[in-house]
């Protein structure tokens, strides 16, 4: 079932985007919802996936920016951080994109943001463009990324961004190193975020 999903999904996704309400019944969505928004001045229709269950959101408003976000929950079993370093780690290329960081080269682009983020209980990719070419070939590489990673096939990419043994000459002592483990360690020190840990743990 999902994976009809993700394939599907992959080949529809420009005239997904693009197309208008009524065109979303042929690709397999029925209309949930919609809404106007007044405080964003924005008209808000929720889309679902009637053979898998995925949700799309379309947002019209006035705004220059052509604004995407793909979500996924990944509610933790523990504290290793797995989620965090799956995020790196499937932008480090895909299957259409095979480079060893097509997030670098993206940031050349015409975006106006361009970031992805793990949270306590989801992982967003997103991105945003006023250039409706740029804007679409960033959401093709985003969903490439997500969908067909190439880290599935590559271990060494996991304890590259996660973490992994270093030791550099035999007389120094085995270190820990890793992009996401590096990452942690700068967050992890500032009194603020110990706090707001601090806080999460009492109360949850």
């Amino acid at each position: 079932m999902s994976e009809f999903f993700f394939s599907s999904f992959s080949r529809v996704t420009r005239p997904l985007l693009k197309l208008t309400k009524k065109h979303f019944s042929s690709l397999g969505f029925e209309k949930v919802s919609e809404e106007f928004i007044p405080e964003w001045k924005s008209n808000a229709v929720l889309f679902r996936h009637r053979k898998t269950g995925a949700e799309v959101m379309s947002v019209s408003n006035n705004d220059e920016n052509k604004v995407f976000g793909i979500v996924f929950r990944t509610p933790p079993k523990d504290s290793t951080g797995i989620a965090h370093i799956l995020e790196h780690s499937v932008l480090c290329g895909s299957r259409k994109y095979p480079l060893k960081e097509p997030f670098v080269v993206m940031k050349g682009s015409l975006h106006t943001y361009l970031n992805a983020s793990t949270y306590a209980d989801r992982t967003c990719y997103k991105v945003a463009s006023t250039n409706t070419k740029d804007f679409y070939n960033l959401v093709d590489v985003y969903l490439d990324a997500v969908f067909f990673p190439r880290c599935v096939e590559d271990f060494q990419t996991f304890q590259q961004e996660g973490w992994h043994f270093e030791l550099n000459d035999s007389s120094e002592d085995i270190t820990y190193k890793g992009v996401v483990f590096n990452e942690m360690k700068g967050v992890y020190s500032q009194p603020d975020r110990i706090l707001y840990r601090a806080s999460q743990r009492a109360s949850f």
